[in-house]
């Protein structure tokens, strides 16, 4: 075979680069013509629009029709193609090499003159939706949707290249073709070409038809990277799905770190070499350590990994599927079992010798075609430069043992990784942090002098001089800014008898100011492109926000604004009272809103504020009026009731103390200490309460119990046996007898929400009505076993290890810190908690457990509400 000619590279003076390989083995040639945009480069509002423009690219220039590049291309029995990329747009034409003529009279044509037609754009809306909607239907599309927007957050990578729904019905036609004159220009772009050709001759030839092509005035802006990933990140959705889906990603460097050879020659460890480029691969990873861990041994149906290089940061993922009646704990466990054996255990000679041989074979194989060629050139210079696909092979040569497993050590570690599972629509696995959640109120003046404790996710606290409690994470780096001003003003706190008013005067707060509309305050957040909004819950009224750091004054302004200055107008409270209504009447045809109700009633005696009815009754609706919610509003606002917790693009505490000052220093106003919900003692005898419904085919049951307060020491364990009965894995021990085994639920979990007099212990299903007697006595047996006997090793080492690392959840976004900060104020837990809590769960034993269940919980005095067909 004769040497390969050297790679010809030419500037052109508008910045056209090209990069042109001449192989004469035979008679055609690839011309692929890229341009430096991809999903990356999208904002939200536009997401999907990169990918669309493609499609429209093919609609038509003024010199080449709707249909007539394919009716060309075909014509001449070549082949062509276009895709985008998170980091790339390209089109290609891989055509007899005498042809070339017409790749550059397309490429040049339609760099510079698409149409756009609006009749086009419309047209072509229906196709990428049914493209979108096709996706869908992919099992875990959804799932991977969820994954990369928690990994990413607000970064380009944060999204799918098609793009959301809601941002491709409403895109234009303009913001589609400005989208392709910004992009789709010389200094952008770039070509390359591999087959039959003199490279001289062709350069000359793409320099006549592309070398007059202008760029546009218009800057490229920067890609914004997403916020730093410190700790474990965790999503679950659930979809109408033959099984549960697991996806992992790890964050990697880009392509020109160093690196990068010896992550991909780790995952090739873990699940065999992957094919690179347009080119097959190399086995079938079928004797690869995640296979044997989690097909061979029967807890999925696949495995697989990939560590793809792009521009920037990414992610190093895996994704399996669940075999029936396998819990998700033992998924995630098995692959951790093998991570860390990579980590810490040198690879043998024999796997290293493979995984290498492997990597070096898909290299070749990616090289045989010249359309192989063409991409692989663009590909590396899109992420790096072209010229390392000379050198790619060598580096994977030069990668050690020792290479992998320091990799290994430095990136597949929890607090680079998102975790994400889809479970079936009709699976009731709870996710909650260990109880820290409730509606208890904590005494802001046991608190108000404690110092911020010592912690390693960068909390502070302090208290401004009239009382106001402040929490903050802040993260100078950070474009965006989150907050919630939580007022201990809701049923509970003020003990309000009247159903739903400090839900109303909450959302009335933001229809109208002294110096604002409501129209006025509407466009005013929507020109910041900011959320902002007040709401209620049993406890509090609360304000909240997410914003661009750059607008957090403005913000805080407008907070203050509603705060201080409502003027709660009859036209606008009569608009809502509409909405309120249909709300209630809604609720009241849902069954599962309607058990918990019946349960409620049972468990509180009338009077009590978990009896009340936060979003009220039709008759409290119609009867609040315009002086009602004045007179709450004057009543029970106050600084000495009030947290402001902040996270996001702040410099320090110093900085949000400053900024807070200057909007709410000047309240000085001392308003009643905020009640606490009364304990509540068992019912005497296990009791139910029926509500039937029109209309309805299935029953909901919900099951409560009082307990132990959140302070209690048996709190944890309590925690623990609940997870083990109702929630681990699959719905816990419940889902595995109630819904597996017996087919009798359709879901059935338990949970345990921590309060500050007691906790509820509660349990729900999904049945068929003629199911339901057969269902409770499930869940009874199962309530009785686990204050029998002690649990197995398996389930507490199971449930300590979910429960640990399911904490973290609380910082995979800002608005998560910040609710986290809050319920650690409220709960007096301390900032240093995230830190303690793994230690705290590990000392659990089986005998503490059995011991919580057997003291906390009484099958024998349960209150049963039932919702079911009338």
């Amino acid at each position: 075979m004769p040497p390969t000619p050297p790679r010809k590279t030419i500037t052109l003076d508008n910045g056209l680069t090209l990069f042109l390989q001449e192989k004469h083995d035979a008679p055609v040639a690839s011309f692929w013509t890229w341009y430096r945009v991809g999903s990356r480069n999208e904002v939200p509002g536009i997401t999907g629009i990169s990918h669309w423009v493609e499609h429209m690219q093919f609609k038509g220039t003024p010199g080449l029709a709707k249909g007539a590049i394919f009716g060309e291309v075909s014509r001449i029995g070549g082949q062509l193609n276009a895709m985008t990329s998170t980091d790339w747009t390209a089109y290609y034409e891989t055509i007899p090499a005498s042809e070339l003529d017409l790749s550059l009279r397309i490429e040049s044509d339609r760099m510079v003159n698409s149409l756009y037609d609006p009749d086009e754009v419309a047209s072509e809306r229906t196709v990428i939706l049914s493209e979108r909607q096709g996706a869908e239907n992919r099992p875990t599309y959804h799932l991977y949707e969820e994954l990369i927007g928690t990994a990413f957050q607000s970064g380009g990578y944060g999204h799918s290249v098609i793009g959301y729904e809601t941002d491709l019905r409403s895109m234009t036609r303009d913001d589609l073709y400005n989208h392709y004159r910004r992009y789709y220009r010389p200094d952008n772009a770039f070509i390359t070409a591999v087959g039959d050709f003199d490279a001289e001759e062709l350069a000359a030839r793409i320099e006549q038809s592309f070398g007059h092509i202008a760029n546009p005035d218009l800057a490229i802006p920067p890609v914004v990277a997403g916020p730093p990933q410190f700790a474990e990140r965790r999503v679950t959705i659930k979809r109408p799905s033959p099984a549960a889906y697991l996806m992992m990603g790890y964050k990697m460097p880009g392509a020109k770190h160093a690196d990068i050879p010896a992550i991909m020659m780790a995952d090739a460890i873990l699940s065999g070499a992957k094919a690179m480029g347009m080119g097959g691969g190399a086995g079938n990873g079928r004797s690869s350590r995640l296979y044997k861990a989690l097909v061979a041994s029967g807890l999925t149906r696949n495995i697989s990994s990939s560590a793809d290089p792009e521009i920037e940061e990414n992610v190093w993922s895996f994704s399996a599927t669940a075999l029936p009646g396998v819990e998700p704990a033992r998924i995630e466990a098995a692959i951790e079992a093998e991570l860390e054996r990579l980590k810490n255990e040198p690879v043998s000679e024999e796997e290293f010798t493979k995984a290498r041989k492997q990597m070096r074979a898909n290299y070749v194989y990616s090289l045989e075609t010249v359309t192989g060629q063409a991409f692989w050139l663009g590909n590396m210079e899109i992420v790096d430069h072209a010229g390392r696909v000379d050198t790619f092979a060598d580096e994977f040569e030069a990668v050690t043992p020792e290479d992998v497993q320091r990799v290994a050590q430095t990136y597949l570690v929890p607090e680079k990784r998102t975790i994400g599972w889809q479970l079936p629509a009709d699976s009731a696995v709870i996710f909650d942090m260990a109880g820290v959640e409730g509606e208890a109120v904590m005494d802001v003046a046991n608190f108000a002098d404690s110092p911020s404790e010592a912690n390693t996710q960068g909390f502070v606290r302090t208290v401004l001089p009239n009382g106001i409690v402040v929490l903050a994470q802040p993260r100078p780096d950070d474009g965006a800014i989150d907050g919630t001003i939580r007022i201990e003003a809701g049923h509970v706190s003020t003990g309000e008898q009247t159903p739903g008013l400090p839900g109303m005067m909450a959302t009335m707060l933001t229809r109208g100011t002294r110096n604002r509309s409501f129209e006025e305050m509407n466009e005013e957040i929507d020109s910041l492109a900011a959320q902002f909004g007040a709401s209620a819950s049993r406890s509090s009224i609360d304000i909240g926000w997410h914003a661009l750091s750059e607008d957090i004054d403005h913000v805080l302004d407008l907070a203050g604004d509603v705060i201080f200055n409502p003027t709660f107008p009859e036209e606008e409270l009569e608009k809502i009272k509409p909405q309120l209504l249909t709300s209630i009447e809604e609720q009241e045809q849902d069954t599962r809103t309607m058990a918990g109700r019946a349960m409620g009633e049972l468990l509180y005696p009338e009077g009590h504020p978990y009896r009340i009815l936060t979003g009220g009754t039709r008759e409290s609706v119609a009867a609040v009026n315009r002086a009602d919610l004045d007179a709450y509003h004057t009543a029970w606002l106050g600084p000495n009731v009030t947290t402001i917790a902040l996270t996001g693009g702040v410099k320090d505490i110093d900085d949000v103390v400053q900024r807070l000052e200057r909007v709410f220093g000047d309240w000085q106003k001392d308003v009643p200490a905020p009640r606490h919900a009364p304990a509540v003692t068992p019912i005497a005898a296990t009791t139910r309460l029926e509500k039937l419904i029109e209309g309805k085919s299935q029953a909901d049951v919900s099951i409560g119990y009082p307990t132990l307060p959140r302070a209690h020491a048996d709190y944890y364990a309590l925690q623990v046996a609940n997870m083990i009965l109702g929630q681990l894995g699959l719905m816990g021990r419940l889902g595995t007898e109630v819904r597996d085994k017996q087919g009798l639920a359709y879901y059935a979990y338990s949970s345990v929400r921590g309060g500050r007099e007691n906790s509820l212990w509660s349990a729900a299903a999904g049945v068929d009505p003629g199911n339901v007697d057969r269902a409770l006595a499930g869940i009874e047996t199962e309530l009785r076993r686990i204050q029998c006997e002690d649990v197995s090793d398996e389930e507490l080492a199971d449930a300590k290890s979910y429960m640990i690392g399911s904490l973290p959840l609380g910082l995979e976004s800002l608005g998560g810190v910040t609710d986290l900060l809050l319920t650690l104020e409220k709960f007096g837990l301390g900032l240093d908690y995230i830190d303690r809590y793994p230690a705290i769960i590990s000392a659990i034993t089986k005998a503490d457990v059995l011991r919580a269940a057997q003291q906390h919980l009484d099958p024998e005095r349960l209150a049963i509400g039932i919702a079911r067909p009338a």
